[in-house]
C-alpha cells in the first residue's frame, strides 16, 4: 500500500453520533480507494468518550490497505491534558517515530523524536492550522494540505479531508503517520 507511493488522499467519513472515526485512504489523482484508517480505542476508552473528550483519552489508529488484515500503519496516541504523546509504527511494529504536540503553538506543531526521545525533526502549521510541513533534520520531507470540503461540511461537520504528500517515497508512512495525529490531536472535537 505504502510503497513508492508520495501522494495519498484522506477523506473523513461523516457520521452521526460517532465513537469511532474511520478514514478513507484514496489514491491522489483517481480517487479510488486504496484503503481506509481507523480508530480503534480501548473498549473502556471507546465508552469514556461519552463523558470525557476524546482527544484526552488513548486510542490507535490504524492503517490497513484493500485486501490486507494487518494494520500497515499504527499510530498510538497516550493520553494528555496539555502535551500528547504518539508513536508512529510501520506493519511489524517497528518505530518510525515518536511525536509529541506543542504546548503553545498557533497552528499545531510536533516535535518527531528518534526512539531514544532525541528530536530529529518537526511538523509545523501554518496560523490557519491545515497546511503543515514535515522536516527531519532540516530537509522537508513532506507537506499535509486541508482540501475544502464545501460549506455545509465544512460548517456542520467535523470531518476534513486532506492531501499527503511526501518529497521521498521512504517517507511517506512518517508523512502520513504525522497527518493523523495532527487530525486525532488537533481537529477532533467532542463526536
Amino acid at each position: 500500500m505504502f510503497e513508492n507511493r508520495t501522494r495519498l488522499f484522506v477523506k473523513e467519513q461523516v457520521a452521526l453520533l460517532k465513537l469511532r472515526d474511520t478514514y478513507d485512504l484514496l489514491e491522489a489523482e483517481s480517487l479510488s480507494p486504496v484503503g481506509q484508517a481507523k480508530d480503534e480505542p480501548a473498549p473502556w476508552a471507546k465508552w469514556a468518550r461519552l463523558l470525557v473528550r476524546k482527544t484526552l483519552l488513548p486510542t490507535t489508529l490504524n492503517c490497513y490497505a484493500n485486501h490486507h488484515p494487518q494494520p500497515q500503519l499504527s499510530i498510538h496516541k497516550r493520553p494528555g491534558l496539555f502535551r500528547t504523546r504518539l508513536e508512529i509504527r510501520d506493519t511489524q511494529g517497528q518505530l518510525l517515530a515518536q511525536v509529541i504536540s506543542k504546548v503553545f503553538t498557533l497552528g499545531g506543531s510536533f516535535v518527531i523524536q528518534d526512539g531514544q526521545q532525541q528530536p530529529i525533526g518537526e511538523l509545523t502549521g501554518d496560523w490557519k492550522g491545515w497546511d503543515y510541513t514535515a522536516s527531519l533534520r532540516g530537509e522537508v520531507i513532506g507537506r499535509v494540505t486541508k482540501k475544502w470540503a464545501g460549506l455545509a461540511k465544512e460548517l456542520f461537520t467535523n470531518a476534513d479531508q486532506y492531501l499527503v504528500e511526501s518529497n521521498h517515497p521512504q517517507h511517506f508512512k512518517l508523512v502520513l503517520g504525522l497527518a493523523m495525529a495532527v487530525d486525532l490531536v488537533y481537529k477532533e472535537r467532542q463526536g
